[in-house]
């Protein structure tokens, strides 16, 4: 068995084992035909999108599933909204700014910069329609956050999961943006005509406001448990209508979603009093999703348009 066998065979189990039995002898036919006359480099590619395909299938995000789907049509708004408070915090904060006077500060300034340079290029990037480019800046962005994240960990006094969750305020919705646009399909993402655009910029002129409002100790700062949970649950449950081919619905809540759970994780943890006081508002929301989708599986996926596919 040479190295090509075993890679193709470790890209096929990413597949799930039913449609691996029954197409992956032809998937590795296929491949192998591809790449006879192909350079190292143009295997490589070919083995990553075989395995990518295989993660999306197992993962429910192809392009004729509904969360491939909810993500390809979800992408200009996150781009945008990313873009748009990462050009606020680079102009705004200060700590961005200063002379590194040791290692772990001049690992973070690096990370601030990649962060939201990056989240800024994406944007620019999906109003030229280069997807491509958009989702690997998207991927920088996602990965200086956890390093961010790390480095604001280890340089705390007290560190664990209060420190984590206080430090997510502000790193999460850059972080879940930056997933939804590397979760969308590329053969679903829209091309660049003016409504596109023009949701990037809508995104990124808006949003901003968000940075203000977590910014300064704002009414909503005060806000009791039940109003917290909702802001959680009312996004995450809009979302969850994409199962029934609701876009129209489900788009706004998921694009909604990143920010609304970042800054509000950590003050539901500190006003519950402990971990184990949230499993009862967890229950009632899991319950809720779990409905949507045996509805959505009793009724069929949805495809494109909220059609549901036979």
């Amino acid at each position: 068995m040479n190295e090509s066998t075993v890679a193709v065979r470790t890209a096929l189990a990413l597949y799930p084992g039913r449609y691996r039995r029954e197409r992956g002898d032809e998937l590795a036919v296929v491949f192998a035909d591809t790449t006879a006359e192909a350079g190292r480099f143009a295997k490589v590619r070919e083995l990553f999108d075989l395995g990518a395909y295989g993660l999306r299938m197992r993962t429910g995000l192809t392009s004729t599933s509904p969360g491939g789907r909810l993500a390809a049509l979800t992408a200009p708004l996150a781009a945008g909204a990313v873009a748009g408070i990462a050009a606020v915090m680079m102009y705004a904060d200060e700590g961005g700014y200063q002379a590194p006077n040791s290692t772990r500060v001049l690992l973070s300034l690096l990370a601030f910069w990649v962060l939201n340079g990056s989240a800024v290029l994406s944007a620019g990037a999906v109003l030229l329609g280069r997807w491509t480019a958009a989702r690997l800046l998207a991927g920088a962005t996602a990965l200086a956050v956890v390093a961010d994240l790390l480095l604001q960990l280890r340089a705390s006094i007290g560190g664990g999961l209060w420190e984590l969750l206080y430090d997510f305020q502000w790193d999460g919705p850059f972080l879940l943006w930056a997933l939804v646009l590397l979760a969308a399909p590329r053969d679903a993402l829209p091309s660049p005509t003016w409504r596109e655009r023009g949701m990037v910029v809508a995104a990124a002129l808006s949003s901003p406001f968000l940075v203000l409002s977590t910014s300064f100790y704002r009414s909503w700062h005060h806000l009791d448990l039940p109003w917290r949970a909702a802001m959680v649950c009312v996004p995450l449950l809009m979302a969850l209508t994409a199962l029934r081919g609701w876009y129209v619905v489900a788009v706004p809540g998921l694009a909604a979603l990143p920010w609304t759970l970042s800054v509000n994780l950590n003050a539901i943890w500190q006003q519950v009093g402990g971990t184990w006081r949230l499993l009862p508002m967890a229950a009632v929301t899991v319950a809720a999703m779990v409905a949507l989708v045996l509805v959505g599986r009793r009724k069929g996926p949805a495809g494109p348009g909220g059609r549901q596919l036979a």
